[in-house]
């Protein structure tokens, strides 16, 4: 009988002592929900007002190196959209960039990780970078974008365009805005007539191309190529150029 109750009492104390366990584990459960911070922790308080736009990695299935171009000239699209915006956003010049990313020898991999893209912002001065990627798959077309705070590292965003290659500056402004909604800043992206393909957005970024060799006559005549596919890419020349 004694050891009957004795083992009794060692599982009547086992049991109290795992319902005990349970209640402990629930009050710390709450208490680690209530202190965790959102998912959205990172724009809370100051947004930043000062951002830099990595060259892009080409990523593209179909014809890589013929798209290659676009990872400068859809950098630069962007900028002058965001640029163009008439908000207090501040972007960072493409030449400082080009010349940073040059020095670093960064320019030739393409690929920028989240640690070396934070170091770069640091660098230029940027309150907050964006690098991605796009590639192209037949017609179809896919644009990736980060926006890393600079100060913390923590994430901004990050987003993905696809569509269709027929409309390519159509996408590269929708990406536009998103950029300009994770910074919190307004932005009207104008929608790009008919007719306005990826051959437009090649001709330009091969006119960059040229512009940063110095042929400057080569730039002229691939920009006055573009602006003939799609008279919407005049003012991405005239930025580049330096008119606006």
């Amino acid at each position: 009988m004694k050891n009957r109750n004795g083992r009794l009492a060692i599982a009547l104390g086992m049991v109290l002592a795992l319902c005990f366990g349970c209640v402990e584990a629930q009050k710390a459960t709450k208490s680690t929900t209530v202190t965790q911070p959102g998912p959205r922790a990172a724009v809370v308080g100051d947004v930043p007002k000062t951002l830099a736009i990595l060259p892009f990695e080409n990523n593209s299935v179909t014809e890589p190196e013929r798209f290659a171009p676009l990872t400068k000239g859809l950098a630069a699209m962007l900028t002058t959209d965001l640029k163009n915006s008439g908000t207090a956003l501040k972007l960072i010049e493409r030449e400082k960039i080009q010349a940073l990313l040059k020095e670093v020898a960064l320019s030739q991999s393409g690929s920028v990780d989240q640690s070396t893209a934070v170091q770069v912002g640091r660098i230029l001065g940027a309150q907050a970078i964006a690098f991605g990627s796009f590639m192209v798959l037949g017609t179809d077309v896919r644009l990736d974008l980060r926006i890393i705070k600079v100060e913390t590292s923590e994430l901004i965003m990050a987003e993905s365009i696809t569509g269709s290659s027929d409309g390519f500056i159509d996408l590269e402004r929708k990406l536009a805005g998103k950029i300009a909604g994770s910074l919190r800043i307004a932005l009207q992206p104008v929608t790009a007539g008919s007719g306005s393909d990826i051959n437009a957005a090649l001709y330009f970024s091969q006119g960059l191309e040229a512009l940063d060799r110095g042929d400057k006559a080569e730039a002229e005549r691939l920009f006055a190529k573009s602006v003939a596919a799609d008279p919407a890419y005049q003012g991405q020349v005239d930025n580049v150029k330096g008119r606006n």
